[in-house]
């Protein structure tokens, strides 16, 4: 049996052994894939590796869910997958993206304005999570007040990530967002739940369930990853004594999210299973394998990545795959990016010093799949 180290372990002197004794391991019924090119080859091939859980859940279980809300494009194969996910794209094009700009200035600033009084702050609580939450919350059109529930849905999904289904979870996010999609029936908005009432996939409008499915992964999606991304990227800057070089070359700030994404990718690894009998890079994979795409080890692929233990905040050709690759590759990502820079660019200018405590094994986020802190203490002035 494979052993994987606990969410409390950095995962990357492990990912390093396995890429050079098993850059693929059959073991007990699953495969675990670490190298670059594999990881890269199994999620460009959909047709091979599907991505469509809720059919080897449990029957009842998945009828218990599919009542619900419908499976979200995270989870569905093309020609599905394909055409819901071109409704939900125009909500996250450049130009869409690039719109909402001024707000999350807006947010970050006035965020961190709330911890200028303050000697000390927490980071994760006073800044990287309520930032993306406030911004996806104004995209769906769901009430800011109830933010404590969504970071209480968002931690237990997290921790849910790779150890099975929280029905629980699902159900309580299923009929929050049914009661607010019957409102928008009563009273539209100018919001995206409001603009999924009126898409049509093939002349059909969206089913309830279908709607729920989007808004459940976009909630869900659209905030703890970037949360991750926004803690990594404080911690990492501060471990290599970045922030005063970024302060000074804010120029600095994208190749420096681009190197978070790589060195301490948010998502570490995903899921797939085999569709068919057949053989990766000389071993077999029998149908209805279960696939661990490692994305954390793919991203210090040495082959690929020169020097990939070291963050590099001028990094060139940077082909990390924290977003994913293919079909699946992340809708958000364009967002997440704006949504980082910013969050960098507002704690550099709004603060002289930053100093963050080193979190502990405690302080790590509770996920086999996320990579992230629950808390990360910062002296600021």
């Amino acid at each position: 049996m494979v052993e994987i180290p606990t969410y409390r372990e950095e995962p990357f002197p492990w990912y390093r052994e396995m890429r050079q004794k098993n850059p693929i391991l059959y073991d007990s019924g699953s495969a675990y894939i670490f190298t670059y090119d594999l990881t890269k080859q199994v999620l460009e091939d959909f047709k091979n590796y599907s991505s469509q859980f809720r059919d080897f859940i449990e029957p009842e279980i998945a009828e218990t869910l599919n009542q619900h809300s419908a499976p979200s494009i995270l989870i569905l194969d093309p020609p599905r997958h394909t055409k819901l996910r071109n409704l939900v794209s125009r909500a996250f094009t450049p130009s869409k993206v690039s719109s909402y700009e001024n707000e999350i200035r807006r947010i970050a600033e006035a965020l961190a304005g709330k911890m200028e009084a303050q000697k000390t702050a927490e980071m994760v609580s006073a800044f990287s999570y309520p930032l993306p939450v406030l911004v996806i919350s104004r995209i769906l059109g769901v009430p800011e007040e109830d933010m404590h529930l969504f970071k209480d849905w968002s931690d237990r999904i997290a921790t849910s990530l790779g150890r099975g289904v929280d029905v629980t979870t699902q159900l309580e996010m299923a009929k929050y967002f049914s009661s607010l999609i019957e409102d928008r029936k009563k009273r539209p908005a100018d919001d995206l739940i409001s603009g999924l009432l009126e898409a049509e996939v093939d002349g059909d409008k969206l089913t309830l369930q279908e709607i729920v499915g989007f808004c459940i992964l976009l909630l869900v999606a659209g905030n703890e990853t970037t949360t991750n991304l926004i803690t990594n990227s404080l911690l990492t800057l501060h471990e290599y004594g970045l922030l005063d070089e970024i302060r000074d070359h804010p120029s600095l700030i994208p190749g420096a999210v681009e190197e978070t994404l790589r060195f301490r990718s948010p998502v570490q690894s995903t899921r797939r299973i085999a569709k068919t009998d057949m053989e990766i890079a000389g071993i077999r994979i029998p149908k209805h394998t279960l696939l661990f795409v490692y994305l954390g080890s793919a991203n210090r692929d040495e082959s690929v990545f020169p020097d990939s233990e070291k963050f590099i905040i001028t990094r060139s050709q940077n082909r990390h795959l924290a977003f994913g690759e293919g079909v699946h590759f992340c809708l958000g990502a364009p967002l997440a990016r704006l949504e980082a820079r910013i969050a960098l660019e507002t704690i550099c200018r709004m603060f002289e010093t930053i100093v963050i405590r080193q979190p502990s094994a405690d302080d790590r986020l509770d996920s086999d799949i996320m990579y992230g802190f629950k808390r990360l203490e910062a002296v600021i002035r």
